[in-house]
């Protein structure tokens, strides 16, 4: 391979220059342009104030997101009190964001799903208190679930993610000029493999993939995406570690 590599990363800034920082001591670029962006529920932010200075105490907590931690974590400081009982996330980076942030005891249902989710709950005491934080398109399955097993619980639909339309259409055009250019673009959340997937000219030839989980790199697979990277760990340091490893190696292999 000749060309230069070059990293894409298309998610939230704050998980874009976390990535940068495990890979930046290599010799490629980066290219941080977010298709997609965040928007808080401020109205729900305060509804769940209110829950808790109303004397909800949740035994349970469960992330469906690191939006949902960071959100929590900023403007919901009663909930984060009662998230140190018992703590649940969809996927490594969630998990790894709240241990980041300090955390004990997190735990990480095998599947990183709303359906790996579900089938853990279910071996939960239904006479637990569950609050769960989530984007404004929670999986209905899990929404219903959580309203017919437990009778105490609050879901808390605290963002919502929108499609930053300029930003895919920088990102396309840029390719388009730049053929002398092989690019990784790494995929972080289903939402942006969604967007991207719809979008053909992200599948050339000088384009591959990287995906964090086993839900993203089954998703992708559908999608007919081609993913030349792939490493589902619970902790999120590995696939940082095994994703400089592969890079490496097409350094290499771009020298030989």
């Amino acid at each position: 391979m000749d060309r230069r590599l070059v990293v894409v990363l298309p998610g939230t800034r704050d998980t874009s220059r976390n990535i940068v920082k495990h890979l930046k001591d290599l010799d490629i670029e980066f290219m941080m342009i977010p298709v997609i962006d965040v928007e808080i529920d401020h109205a729900e932010v305060e509804s769940a104030r209110r829950a808790f200075s109303s004397g909800f105490t949740p035994d349970i907590s469960v992330f469906t997101s690191k939006t949902a931690v960071k959100v929590v974590k900023k403007f919901i400081p009663e909930a984060w009190k009662h998230a140190e009982k018992r703590l649940l996330a969809i996927g490594p980076g969630t998990a790894s964001l709240l241990k980041r942030l300090g955390a004990e005891n997190v735990e990480v249902p095998e599947k990183h799903s709303s359906e790996g989710l579900i089938n853990f709950l279910s071996n939960i005491m239904k006479n637990s208190s569950l609050a769960l934080y989530c984007s404004k398109y929670v999986n209905l399955h899990l929404e219903e679930f959580i309203k017919e097993n437990f009778d105490s619980f609050r879901i808390f639909k605290l963002y919502t993610i929108i499609e930053k339309e300029e930003n895919l259409e920088k990102l396309i055009k840029h390719v388009k000029s730049c053929s002398g250019k092989f690019y990784i673009i790494i995929v972080t959340s289903l939402k942006i493999l969604k967007i991207l997937s719809e979008e053909k000219l992200l599948s050339a030839q000088n384009i591959v993939y990287s995906v964090m989980s086993r839900r993203l790199l089954s998703e992708a697979l559908k999608l007919n995406l081609p993913i030349c990277h792939e490493f589902s760990a619970s902790d999120l340091n590995l696939y940082y570690e095994n994703l400089r490893s592969f890079i490496k190696k097409l350094l290499t292999s771009q020298n030989d």
